[in-house]
């Protein structure tokens, strides 16, 4: 899916919109901040665990994050040295760095791996079919979901049925709610850190503001989605999209999603609590700009 690139899209939107409290869903973001290797995994599951993660093309879709985060960190503050920059920029690359986030996601999938809803997803991401997928999500580019996204697709290309088949791939693989969590939770992130205590609601208060922003910010993410999709697959057919839809809708397509978008939603989480937390010490000025 093309999540990766809305989140970039929707960060710019965010870090330079007036600044409302945004949060990621907490039943996503409960739980150990640490992961337990499992002791018993076969050499075979292994294997087929990096070749899924090799497959669906992770390990660039998470570097294409990465790097975009930092240019909109450093997009995000007004008026900054440029040691201040340098800064900003070390402590988000360390945090979000591609391999981190990489690792955390395929420890996750070695705790909740599922043999043969395994094999079924590699099966289809190593058909002809699913690497072509895999080569057009890749070759996406960022787009924010305007009206610049949508000229040239074509009338066939917004047909109801297809807008339709769009929509169950949305529904069916999180690619929305999943969007607008990964970019809550930096921006919960930063407006815990940098807001003044004397200025800050109550917890409650605050949790309410969260909530709110996020279902505002939902509507939004959920259209770039739509409109990054329509034009990420245009060159699929209808019948192409059916067959993705199925894939992702099985039991198996179901396993690999959700483990996949839960735990970019708490790897990510993790990487903003902690640059937060780094850059209040480091770059204090950031105090009224990311608020």
């Amino acid at each position: 899916m093309i999540r990766e690139l809305v989140v970039l899209a929707a960060l710019g939107t965010a870090f330079v919109a007036s600044g409302a409290p945004a949060a990621a869903s907490a039943s996503r973001l409960e739980g150990a901040r640490t992961v337990a290797r499992p002791d018993h995994l076969s050499t075979a599951n292994m294997r087929a665990l990096d070749n899924l993660l090799e497959r669906s093309g992770l390990q660039v879709q998470l570097e294409s994050l990465s790097a975009g985060v930092r240019v909109r960190f450093l997009r995000g503050p007004g008026r900054l040295s440029g040691r201040d920059r340098v800064t900003i920029d070390r402590i988000v690359s360390e945090r979000f760095a591609a391999e981190a986030l990489y690792a955390r996601i395929r420890l996750e999938f070695e705790r909740n791996l599922d043999a043969a809803k395994l094999a079924k997803v590699l099966e289809w991401f190593d058909s002809p079919l699913g690497r072509r997928i895999t080569g057009l999500e890749l070759a996406a580019p960022v787009s924010d979901g305007g009206l610049d996204a949508v000229v040239g697709l074509g009338h066939d290309r917004l047909a109801p049925r297809r807008l339709g088949l769009i929509e169950r791939l949305d529904t069916g693989g999180g690619a929305s709610e999943t969007t607008v969590d990964v970019t809550m939770a930096i921006l919960r992130s930063l407006t815990r850190a940098f807001q003044p205590a004397v200025t800050r609601p109550s917890s409650g208060r605050l949790e309410e503001e969260f909530a709110q922003a996020r279902n505002r910010t939902l509507e939004q993410i959920k259209h770039a989605c739509l409109v990054g999709m329509l034009s990420a697959y245009r060159s699929l057919s209808e019948q192409e999209l059916e067959q993705y839809a199925q894939l992702v809708e099985s039991e198996a397509g179901q396993w690999y999603m959700s483990v996949m978008n839960n735990t970019l939603v708490t790897a990510v989480d993790v990487a903003a609590e902690a640059t937060a937390a780094e850059l209040v010490t480091a770059v204090p000025q950031l105090v009224g700009d990311l608020r």
